[in-house]
């Protein structure tokens, strides 16, 4: 499965290969509200304004809205949406 982790200038776009976004929006509804399984880091998801997934050929691609980076949100999700997949 890819699994990539970019920056962008307002955030990060991360794309999840061979996952949709109709099987990751319910995980990522559940980490915003503080009420999922995974290590989620409460200060960190309250640096994220926005998140959109959206389908793709490459698979679910998230754009992430905040005051964030690749390299700190590439664990957590990894954890989180890959790993529990």
């Amino acid at each position: 499965m890819a699994f990539t982790v970019t920056n962008q200038p307002n955030g990060v776009k991360a794309i999840l290969g061979g996952l949709s976004a109709s099987t990751i929006a319910p995980k990522i509804e559940a980490c915003q509200s503080g009420e999922c399984s995974c290590d989620c880091d409460p200060a960190i998801m309250a640096k994220i304004s926005a998140i959109e997934v959206v389908d793709s050929q490459e698979g679910a691609v998230m754009t992430i809205t905040g005051s964030v980076d690749a390299q700190t949100l590439a664990p957590m999700m990894q954890a989180c949406l890959i790993d529990k997949a």
